[in-house]
């Protein structure tokens, strides 16, 4: 308690001082989870906008190359599909990166955010539970997305540079699978979190082990692989329209063949959670 803020009661005595209440923190995935947007959609903004045509020309072409490349990749590994996108980045300037992911994130990504989820970041964040994304997408478009939502803390795929240019290599650690996992538990210790009270956010199955760590893990718009996960393991499961489609939907799945009282959709969860989290 602060000096200033320091009063007495009534009865003449000094009030007892309130327990200081433990930090809490909301992981948040972005592609699918937040934005009804993909990685894939971002890449090939940003390389359609490098430079000149001539050089747009050569970049779409190498993305083109790698299209093959990458289906293998999506299907197998996460952490090989980033690695194999980001390639595509190679001799890209670190200004011109962060100039296009401003560019990126003002005309297209914040049109494109779920506004259940970002009503969901506001609603925990007034519990007190602090919003952070880890993301598989680049810094440079996470940075000022960041920025808009009021987000701090962030951890999302980095760019190896060299003379101020894409090498076209990620840096460590590459936020896909299990790093996603190991990055919360790092950041949990380093601010006295207790993973247990905390919650995780996503919508692939390639996050099943980011969310297990998690004391409270949400499924958002699943994929197959995770609703079955979600739905076995009886985590919440999340529905969040596109932002163009304004028609009335509860936000639960009411497929689930269980009854449990969290995830009932008449329940304060379905909005808030009984502790401001949904």
């Amino acid at each position: 308690m602060s000096v200033s803020g320091y009063k007495k009661s009534t009865n003449g005595h000094a009030p007892k001082a309130s327990r200081p209440q433990k930090r809490r923190a909301a992981f948040y995935d972005l592609d699918g989870t937040l934005v009804d947007l993909n990685l894939v959609h971002a890449a090939i903004f940003t390389l359609a906008n490098v430079g000149e045509w001539s050089g747009r020309v050569s970049y779409l072409l190498g993305f083109a190359a790698r299209i093959p490349r990458l289906y293998v990749a999506e299907q197998r590994d996460r952490r090989l599909l980033n690695t194999a996108l980001f390639e595509a980045f190679k001799g890209v300037s670190r200004d011109r990166l962060l100039s296009l992911g401003e560019e990126y994130c003002e005309r297209i990504l914040i049109g494109h955010l779920f506004p259940r989820a970002v009503e969901l970041i506001e609603a925990n964040r007034e519990a007190g539970i602090e919003p952070v994304l880890v993301t598989g997408s680049p810094d440079f478009i996470v940075a000022p997305l960041a920025r808009h939502l009021g987000v701090v803390d962030f951890a999302a795929n980095r760019f190896v540079f060299s003379r101020g240019r894409a090498t076209g290599r990620l840096a460590e650690p590459v936020m896909a699978g299990d790093e996603k996992a190991v990055w919360c538990a790092e950041y949990a210790a380093a601010h006295d979190i207790d993973l247990a009270d905390c919650w995780g956010y996503a919508d692939s199955h390639y996050d099943t082990s980011f969310l297990a760590a998690l004391g409270h893990p949400v499924a958002v718009n699943p994929d197959r692989r995770l609703r079955a996960a979600a739905l076995s393991r009886q985590w919440p499961v999340l529905h969040f329209e596109k932002a163009a489609d304004s028609g009335p939907r509860d936000d639960f799945d009411h497929d689930q063949d269980h009854t449990d009282k969290d995830l009932n959709p008449d329940s304060e969860r379905s909005t808030r959670g009984s502790d401001g989290a949904a």
